[in-house]
């Protein structure tokens, strides 16, 4: 069986500045823990930036790792996940990639 890791980037602030309720992230782990079994969230945190519509925005953010089985019902989880982020997160944008990995 083939795998995939998917990579979750979360702000840990607002776009106001405030941070984000720490009871947010743990939602999120919750989420991908009772849908997976597990969750690997690295809490150091790493400096983004990026532009929208000539809007610069700065963040901080935290990572979520997932290696998973390459399943389509694996992939709709995670398509179905984002806009669920974006919102728990109040942001535009949740930075989400997969890529194929080979588990030894």
């Amino acid at each position: 069986m083939s795998h995939r890791r998917y990579e979750i980037y979360l702000p840990i602030r607002y776009n106001d500045g405030s941070l984000i309720e720490p009871e947010k992230f743990l939602e999120t782990n919750n989420d991908l823990a009772e849908q997976f079994g597990a969750c690997s969230f690295f809490p150091e945190t790493f400096r983004g930036t990026w532009i929208n519509q000539g809007q610069t925005y700065e963040d901080e953010n935290v990572r979520v790792v997932m290696d998973v089985e390459d399943t389509p019902e694996n992939e709709a989880f995670f398509t179905r996940l984002k806009p669920v982020l974006k919102q728990r997160f109040q942001q535009l944008e949740i930075w989400m990639v997969s890529s194929e990995i080979r588990v030894i």
